[in-house]
């Protein structure tokens, strides 16, 4: 098959694709990489079958990928001629090479960048790279370059539904003890982040969870975990070394997957100090830390070490409860399900990304030592704002989101999004919520498809403080209700 660029920056520009499966989007572990605002970092994904049939999937953008001007849902079949709009840029599928073609341009072979172009890295065996004079660019990459995480499509988590259960992962690790070079060993590495390291356990409707999380500031008795760890829970308890105590939601941002949580009694806590990725190299050390799932059933601060495999990547979950994760780092720290929000630490013991999530599988084969950490400069930018009690794009109730197969098996809806009874004292308490939940049909008028990326879009652009109208369905049966909340309080 080859992708020709038949409208945008980059026209004439053809590639060969060989292979299975073809990732298309703006960000770095894309095979076409097109940088533009309304292309998603993983937008949208090829797929050739072995008969040579292809298709194309849509993976859950907010702009959505069209095929001959129809926006598609879903998997769809690709006809040889094809356009796809992806962002402002057209792609032209066909199953030969467009040179052929009388009324196809020769393609491009070699394009000039503009020296004052501002454009991400390139790769130096890269193909060609499209610099518009407002800086938008396209990169195209051979089949035979080794790209990050090229099918991360059908991710796997260890996202469970249900409210206090969403613990996708949390690692622990350890570093190998290195030389008399003066770098840390392992043991006081460990030693050194353990305090600043805590359980975080859950309760709510749906049961009880846990998961980890690290001390942000121990002066103000400040934590850091993943939202998914805290979504739902109407009790949250925080457990160091040396002291245990309850823990409130002081802003929290399920879209980027972030919550801050006070610690009633923070004693013993030590603060974590918060590295940089742009210090951070491909292969340094790193240490994973936390309280995963382990044997004995028991709460036990674990480690586990490895490497930076890469230091800033980005993916969506094919999944309905994951929001896009922009900024992550992967590593082949050995990742395990129940401890996510702990800390991945350097060999200076400052922190470089917050464990989240991990690869098991891709196009049905299992697949090992992949996990993913939110990138310490991400964690900072929302942190900042978290830590004020200025949430984003959280009103104050959680999520449960359901898969079609699942809604089918338990009855529930596929549209709209379920949520669960407001936290205290949070703008979506006044919504007065019954103790079943109720169903979120919509925000701002716009209607939800019961995605979380669904809602993070409907909710990204609202201004702090902006208060807009929810619809809101208590019951099967009973009338629509209209309230006003505010996503940014």
């Amino acid at each position: 098959m080859w992708l020709t660029i038949t409208e945008g920056e980059g026209k004439g520009l053809s590639v060969r694709v060989e292979g299975e499966r073809v990732l298309v989007g703006s960000g770095p572990e894309n095979r076409l990489i097109i940088h533009d605002d309304d292309v998603d970092p993983i937008h949208a994904l090829f797929e050739i079958n072995d008969d040579g049939d292809v298709e194309i999937q849509d993976l859950r953008t907010k702009s959505g990928t069209l095929v001959n001007e129809k926006r598609i849902g879903g998997v769809t079949h690709l006809n040889d001629g094809d356009r796809v709009k992806i962002g402002s840029t057209v792609i032209t599928a066909t199953m030969h090479d467009p040179s052929e073609d009388d009324d196809v341009a020769d393609p491009a072979v070699e394009v000039n960048v503009p020296a004052e172009a501002d454009h991400a890295p390139v790769e130096e065996d890269a193909v060609a790279l499209v610099t518009a004079p407002e800086g938008t660019h396209v990169e195209v990459v051979p089949e035979g370059q080794r790209r990050r995480l090229r099918e991360r499509v059908r991710l796997a988590t260890a996202l469970a539904i249900g409210a206090a259960a969403l613990a996708v992962i949390a690692v622990i690790g350890v570093l190998a003890a290195t030389g008399g070079d003066g770098t840390p060993s392992t043991e006081e590495i460990v030693s050194d982040v353990t305090p600043s390291t805590v359980l975080v356990r859950v309760s709510g409707t749906a049961g009880e969870g846990a998961g980890s999380g690290f001390v942000l500031d121990a002066k103000e008795g400040l934590v850091v975990t993943n939202f998914h760890v805290v979504n739902g829970a109407d009790g949250i308890t925080v457990v160091g070394q040396d002291a245990v105590g309850s823990g409130t939601i002081v802003g929290a941002s399920p879209c980027e997957d972030l919550a801050v949580l006070k610690v009633d009694h923070p004693g013993g806590l030590k603060t974590l100090k918060l590295g940089s990725q742009k210090s951070l190299k491909q292969g340094e050390e790193v240490v994973a830390v936390g309280y995963p799932a382990n044997a004995s059933n028991e709460d036990k601060l674990t480690s586990t070490a490895g490497v930076v495999s890469v230091v800033e990547s980005s993916f969506r979950f094919d999944s309905p409860d994951s929001p896009n994760y922009a900024n992550v780092v992967q590593t082949d720290a050995a990742l395990n399900p129940g401890n996510s929000g702990g800390p991945l630490v350097d060999a200076k013991k400052h922190l470089v990304g917050v464990n989240t999530a991990i690869l098991t599988s891709a196009g049905g084969s299992p697949i090992g030592g992949q996990g993913y950490a939110i990138g310490v400069d991400r964690v900072k930018d929302v942190v900042e704002r978290l830590r004020e009690g200025q949430s984003q794009g959280w009103a104050g109730f959680g999520f449960l989101f359901a898969t079609d197969k699942q809604a089918k098996k338990e009855d529930l809806p596929t549209e709209g999004i379920i949520v669960s009874p407001a936290a205290p004292g949070t703008p979506a308490e006044k919504a007065d919520i019954g103790p079943q939940g109720a169903l979120l049909l919509a925000v701002n008028g716009q209607k939800l498809d019961g995605t979380l990326t669904d809602y993070c879009s409907k909710v990204g652009d609202l201004e702090q403080g902006q208060s807009v109208p929810v619809t809101l369905l208590d019951k099967p049966g009973a009338r629509p209700r209209t309230v006003a909340l505010s996503f940014n309080g």
